[in-house]
C-alpha cells in the first residue's frame, strides 16, 4: 500500500468513525456547556488511553514532543469542538453539518496562505462539484437558518482549516498528542460555563460514547495529514455531512429532504471520484 492510499483510507475511516457524534449530542438531550465538560473528559482519557496502550512508557515523551505547537493545534480543535456543539445547540443536525461541509475549501485556502500548498486542479474542481451537490442539499430546506447556529458552524470551519493546516506543517511529530489538549481543554471551557455538572446516567452514557468516538476519529484525522496534503483530508469531510444526516434521520427522524438526498448522492459520488483519481495519480509517480 503506498502512503497516498493509507492518507485516504485512514482520512476516510476517521471521519466515518466520527458520524454519530452529532446524534450522540443530540441524544444527551442537555445543556450545551454540561455536555462539554464531560465530553471533554471522555475524549481527553481516550487519548489517554491509546498513548498508553501504543507508546506505553514513552506516552509521556510523546506528549512533550508535542511543543508549543502541539499545544496551539490542541487549542485550536478545543475552539472547533466548541463551537460545534454550540452550533447543534442552536439549529438542526443536518444545517451545522452542511455548513461544516465547506472545510475543504477553508483548509485549502489557509494552506495555500501558509504553507504554499496549492491545491491540483482536480482537487479544486472536486472540490466546485461538492459545494454544488451541498448547495442542492441547502435549496431542499425550508425552515431558514438560526444565525447563531450558522455563526458557531461557521467559526469551526475557520478554525478547522487553521489546525488542519497546522498539522500538515508538523507532520514530522506526533500530534495525537495534542488531542488530549483538545479534551482538556474542552472540559475546562465547559467546567468555567456550566451552570451544573450533572447528567443523567443515559445522557452520561451518550456522552461516554461522544468521547470514544472522538479519541478514536481525531487520532485518526490527526495522523492523515502526515500522508496526504491537508486540503485532500478536508475533502471527507462532506461525506461526514451526508452520512451524519442518514443517521441523524435513522435515529432521531431529522428526515432530510429529496434535495438532501441528491445532493448527498453528489457528494460520496465525487469524493470516491476523487479518491480513486488521486491515489492513481500517486501510484503513477512512483
Amino acid at each position: 500500500m503506498n502512503s497516498h492510499l493509507k492518507g485516504l483510507l485512514i482520512a476516510f475511516f476517521g471521519i466515518v468513525i466520527l458520524t454519530p457524534d452529532a446524534v450522540l449530542v443530540r441524544l444527551a438531550d442537555s445543556d450545551s456547556w454540561t455536555v462539554l465538560f464531560w465530553r471533554g473528559i471522555f475524549f481527553a482519557s481516550g487519548i489517554i488511553v491509546i498513548l498508553l496502550i501504543t507508546y506505553r512508557s514513552k506516552a509521556v515523551n510523546e506528549l512533550i514532543n508535542i511543543g508549543k505547537g502541539g499545544v496551539l493545534i490542541g487549542l485550536l480543535t478545543a475552539l472547533g469542538g466548541t463551537s460545534f456543539i454550540l452550533a447543534i445547540h442552536y439549529t438542526s443536525i443536518a444545517k451545522t453539518l452542511v455548513i461544516i461541509s465547506i472545510s475543504p475549501i477553508m483548509v485549502a485556502i489557509v494552506s495555500l496562505m501558509m504553507l504554499k500548498e496549492k491545491p491540483a486542479l482536480y482537487t479544486w474542481l472536486s472540490m466546485i462539484i461538492v459545494f454544488i451537490g451541498i448547495y442542492i442539499v441547502m435549496a431542499g430546506d425550508k425552515s431558514g437558518m438560526n444565525l447563531m447556529g450558522n455563526l458557531f458552524a461557521l467559526t469551526s470551519v475557520i478554525v478547522g482549516g487553521f489546525s488542519f493546516t497546522l498539522l500538515r506543517k508538523y507532520k514530522n511529530v506526533n500530534m495525537v498528542p495534542a488531542m488530549a489538549v483538545n479534551g482538556i481543554a474542552i472540559a475546562l471551557i465547559g467546567f468555567i460555563f456550566a451552570d451544573s455538572l450533572v447528567l443523567s446516567s443515559q445522557s452520561m452514557l451518550y456522552i461516554l460514547a461522544s468521547g470514544i468516538v472522538l479519541a478514536v476519529s481525531f487520532s485518526l484525522i490527526t495522523i492523515a495529514p502526515q500522508y496526504i496534503p491537508a486540503p485532500e483530508v478536508a475533502m471527507f469531510f462532506p461525506l461526514g455531512t451526508v452520512l451524519g444526516t442518514l443517521i441523524a434521520w435513522i435515529v432521531i427522524k431529522e428526515q432530510p429532504s429529496s434535495n438532501a438526498l441528491i445532493g448527498g448522492s453528489i457528494v460520496i459520488l465525487t469524493l470516491f471520484c476523487h479518491a480513486w483519481y488521486s491515489n492513481k495519480l500517486a501510484q503513477n509517480l512512483k
